[in-house]
């Protein structure tokens, strides 16, 4: 039998490379993925933090054999250009012995820099060619193939008018004959879902919307991908898991998780921890420690916002924590006053009164202060969870006691 592996190298929710033998195969999104990067334009890849866009773009770069540089754009907000940040990643230390670059033309373009630049694109007080064309033409002297240079983190610049202007003028420079002979396309990736209606508001509406592509948003996992995870990661560590106790425990990771691949690793991690200390056997006992643990190293915040909101004392109804469970119900990225009645006249029938429950004030108090539970949208009259996060610790922490028709809160113990 081959050696079991440590448990941080089964699971590894922080990995930036992609962990080949964890990766879940995402057959949709990869697809197109693939025909987006093989076409002549610029693509965006967005989703949720934490559901996998990294190792998705990774993988499907990766199997197409196209060379790439990843640029942050936490980094282009810290010094103020994305050009700059462009440059700096295409000749980076490692990044020079990792493309080949020859040490000559490594030079040429940090000589360049030692020139001085400016923030933006045209302001570069140099001879010849300004750093980002002379960067993109060292990229494509590794070969005639075509690169791609990843902007990562773009919320992080979503809010800077200055910068998202500078991407905006990159990325129609790139159909200028000067770059577009260096075959590189850009390949934006982050949390913003309205980055072409941003773009479609600016002068360059048709300029820059025209040249990117927008794939699927990244969502999170399903069932049968956690299950997947979850398969695989307790197979490496030797833990035996099979059957209908194997399809249990994968739908207690998706429901508490969300599918979110990251939590799901961070969950499976937490658990894997808790079997070790059982002699590497699986109990559903386990969960509940395994629930308090994940909770306490990645969730601890947002319990106490959630918990801050529950009722102060006990009541016979309870009616803001019945409202609280059932967000956690709620299947629809928006939802409406209506929505959280309906749940609570299936989930609490013989708690519902024959006036108005009150619904209306408490979800303004949910929505209300320094840590709201939920945002409100005043021109569609509906809400929408303020944090997916709200969501976990809300499907851990509370359960219904069904015999007296009570919200609880679940007293966690070792």
């Amino acid at each position: 039998m081959n050696k079991r592996k440590e448990i941080n190298q089964v699971f590894t929710p922080r990995k930036s490379d992609v962990n080949t033998e964890m990766y879940v195969q995402r057959p949709v999104h990869e697809k197109s993925l693939s025909r987006a990067l093989k076409r002549d334009s610029h693509t965006l890849v967005f989703g949720e933090s934490g559901n996998g866009k990294s190792w998705l773009y990774k993988k499907v770069l990766d199997a197409l054999g196209i060379k790439y540089v990843v640029a942050n754009c936490a980094n282009a907000s810290r010094i103020g250009s994305i050009t700059q940040e462009i440059c700096k990643a295409i000749i980076s230390p490692g990044t020079v012995n990792k493309l080949g670059f020859s040490e000559e033309k490594a030079a040429e373009i940090n000589a360049c820099f030692a020139k001085g630049a400016a923030k933006h694109t045209g302001n570069y007080e140099i001879e010849g060619d300004e750093p980002l064309l002379r960067a993109f033409k060292i990229f494509n002297d590794i070969d005639s193939s075509k690169k791609i240079v990843v902007l990562d983190n773009l919320e992080s610049i979503f809010s800077s008018t200055s910068l998202m202007s500078e991407l905006a003028d990159i990325i129609i420079l790139l159909d200028d004959s000067r770059y577009s002979d260096c075959n590189v396309n850009i390949l934006i990736v982050g949390i913003p879902n309205g980055v072409l209606q941003y773009f479609s508001q600016t002068k360059n509406v048709e300029s820059v919307a025209n040249r990117i592509l927008e794939i699927q948003k990244v969502d999170g996992l399903d069932s049968g991908q956690v299950m997947e995870v979850v398969k695989k990661g307790f197979t490496q560590l030797h833990i035996a898991i099979t059957g209908n106790t194997l399809i249990s425990l994968a739908d207690h990771v998706h429901d508490v998780t969300l599918g979110i691949a990251q939590r799901v690793h961070e969950y499976c991690e937490a658990l894997a921890y808790e079997i070790e200390e059982n002699n590497w056997i699986y109990d559903k006992s386990l969960l509940n420690a395994a629930d308090l643990q994940w909770l306490m190293q990645g969730l601890r915040q947002c319990y106490q916002v959630v918990e801050s909101h529950l009722n102060s004392r006990a009541t016979a109804v309870a009616r803001r924590n019945q409202v609280i469970y059932c967000l956690a119900k709620i299947t629809a990225h928006q939802f409406e006053s209506s929505d959280i009645d309906a749940l609570i006249r299936k989930e609490f029938p013989t708690t519902v009164p024959a006036t108005n429950m009150g619904l209306g004030s408490i979800l303004t108090d949910l929505s209300s202060g320094d840590t709201p539970l939920i945002v409100k949208n005043d021109k569609a009259n509906t809400y929408s969870i303020k944090d997916p996060r709200y969501l976990m610790c809300i499907k851990i922490m509370l359960y219904k006691d069904s015999s007296a028709e009570q919200v609880v809160k679940k007293k966690f113990s070792r």
